[in-house]
């Protein structure tokens, strides 16, 4: 694995949501949905994974949203498994897009 370098960030990140920014070369989303059952069952899909993956995110639960960061901190900088991850996660909240 290995850090990208910021014109590979700059395009990775034009293909994914509109939920994404980045700052701080940190990865930031939020992810709302209708009730807490759904944000839960979200969080269950994305946390295998994570475990599939080896790559773990930050992220915070409160009631129906989920905030999210995504960094590689073995390499001190953003990777293609932080975009695998939210591009997957993308994918897993589309269902429960409002």
């Amino acid at each position: 694995m290995k850090k990208l370098s910021k014109s590979e960030v700059e395009k990775k990140l034009k293909l994914l949501s509109k939920n994404w920014v980045l700052k701080d070369n940190i990865l930031f989303a939020k992810f709302k949905f209708i009730t807490f059952n759904d944000a839960f069952d979200f969080m269950k899909i994305v946390s295998e994974k994570c475990k599939d993956l080896n790559h773990h995110p930050k992220w915070t639960n409160v009631y129906n949203q989920i905030d999210v960061e995504l960094f590689t901190h073995d390499l001190g900088g953003l990777s293609h498994s932080d975009f695998e991850l939210a591009c997957f996660m993308d994918l897993s909240f589309s269902p429960y897009s409002q």
